[in-house]
């Protein structure tokens, strides 16, 4: 196969709120799971850094609005983020709802669109990886590992960088599961981008690691020197 195409995303990078923005959530709320995913932007730019190509980064909480959701998607903008009311949305007429998505939503996903598509028409392939992670306490018995890989099993090509990748993370000593703690075909801009590119070489594989790693003294460090052999292999022809 010739060289894949790498593009890179962490939706939910930031707990911040725009200048002047309050939605009424408290600041320790903001900064859980909540709010933002701890520590999937740092293994995400440490990943930039080591292949030398930028990440597409949310600059705001996913309470303001969550770029891992379509822009008809209900929870694009949440009543309700893991449990946690975000009043400042509850009563949002829909002129300002349709404002902050253009604003906000549209730009995000039209750079990260724009950027698969040139990927495409210089490789013919293209790997989209999406940083995120999770809170292992919400669900410990079925949360008791490292790192989950999200991907669409149906998909032939997405499934075999899927199991290149997860090799890797073995090989690292982390504990790996497939499609948990989240579904690989869930609500997420890796799903909408996949229907959008159906019969095309896209793969959209998103990384969900535990925050018990990433919590961890060196904790995404391990996760980022694991994965980035995986990503350097994509751009030798093989």
């Amino acid at each position: 196969m010739a060289v894949i195409g790498l593009v890179m995303s962490c939706e939910h990078a930031s707990w911040t709120l725009p200048p002047g923005v309050d939605l009424g959530v408290p600041l320790d709320v903001l900064q859980s799971q909540a709010g933002w995913d701890h520590g999937a932007f740092d293994i995400a730019s440490r990943l930039s850094e080591a292949v030398g190509l930028p990440v597409h980064a949310g600059a705001f909480t996913r309470m303001f609005c969550d770029l891992n959701r379509a822009a008809d998607h209900p929870d694009v903008i949440p009543a309700v983020s893991y449990g946690a009311e975000v009043p400042g949305n509850a009563h949002l007429s829909g002129g300002d709802r349709a404002a902050r998505l253009a604003l906000f939503h549209q730009p995000y996903w039209d750079a990260i669109r724009r950027d698969v598509a040139a990927r495409l028409v210089d490789c013919g392939a293209v790997l989209h990886f999406s940083s995120h992670s999770f809170d292992p306490s919400l669900d410990p018995p079925n949360r008791a590992f490292d790192v989950g890989v999200l991907y669409d099993p149906t998909h032939p090509f997405e499934a075999d960088l899927a199991e290149r990748l997860m090799f890797a993370l073995r090989g690292a000593g982390l504990a790996v599961r497939a499609n948990q703690p989240y579904s690989g075909v869930g609500p997420a801009v890796c799903t909408s981008l996949r229907n959008e590119l159906a019969g095309k070489l896209y793969a959209g594989i998103e990384l969900e690691t535990s925050h018990a790693v990433t919590h961890s003294t060196g904790g995404c460090a391990r996760v980022a020197a694991a994965i980035v052999p995986f990503l350097e292999s994509l751009q030798l022809p093989s």
